[in-house]
C-alpha cells in the first residue's frame, strides 16, 4: 500500500468516528413519541403573496440630480434648424469645452471701449470670455453678456442626423 492511501484511510476513519448521530436520533425519537400515533397534521398553508404594484416612472424628463441646477433661466432642448455644415466642428477645441456648463459661475464683467468680457469661474480659476467664445461640452457658445448674466447657446446631436438646441443663462453669483 502506498503512503498516500494509508493517510487517506486514517483520515477517513478519523472523520467517521467524529460523526456520532446518537444525540440527533435521540431528539428525533423523543419528538416522534410525543406526536399522537396515526395523526396526520397538515403543514400550515403557504401565505398568499400579493403581486407588486406597477408604478410608471414619471421622472424621465426631470433634471439629473448629478448636474448643477440653474436659476430658472435654463431653456429646454428643442429641435434646431442648423445643419452639420453650419457647425464648426473642425475648429480647435478650447480647454473650457471639456467642462460641464453647471461648473461655471459668473463672478463679474470686464469692459473697455471695444468689448465687454464675462468673468466666469470654473474649477477654482477665473476665465475672461467674450461673445463668440465656446464653453461646455455641448458646443456651448456665448451669445450675449449682461451685467447680471451670460447667455449661452448650446447645440447637440439628436442621434438621428439632426440637432437639438437650447439657450440658457449663467447668473451672476451674488456675494454673501
Amino acid at each position: 500500500m502506498s503512503v498516500g492511501f494509508r493517510l487517506f484511510s486514517v483520515g477517513l476513519l478519523a472523520a467517521l468516528t467524529g460523526c456520532d448521530h446518537a444525540q440527533d436520533t435521540a431528539q428525533l425519537q423523543v419528538f416522534l413519541q410525543a406526536a399522537p400515533a396515526g395523526s396526520t397534521t397538515a403543514p400550515p398553508p403557504i401565505p398568499r403573496v400579493d403581486t407588486a404594484r406597477v408604478v410608471a416612472y414619471e421622472a424621465a424628463g426631470l433634471r439629473s440630480p448629478f448636474q448643477a441646477q440653474f436659476d430658472g433661466r435654463a431653456g429646454s432642448w428643442q429641435l434646431s434648424l442648423l445643419t452639420a455644415e453650419e457647425l464648426d466642428n473642425d475648429r480647435p477645441r478650447h480647454f473650457l469645452e471639456g467642462l460641464e456648463l453647471g461648473q461655471f459661475e459668473m463672478v463679474g464683467t470686464f469692459s473697455n471701449d471695444q468689448e465687454t468680457n464675462a468673468l466666469l469661474r470654473a474649477n477654482g480659476l477665473v476665465h475672461r470670455l467674450k461673445v463668440g467664445d465656446y464653453l461646455g461640452r455641448n458646443n456651448g457658445q456665448i451669445v450675449s453678456i449682461h451685467p447680471a448674466y451670460v447667455e449661452v447657446f448650446e447645440v447637440i446631436s439628436d442621434g438621428q442626423d439632426g440637432w437639438l438646441e437650447r439657450s440658457l443663462s449663467i447668473p451672476l453669483k451674488q456675494q454673501s
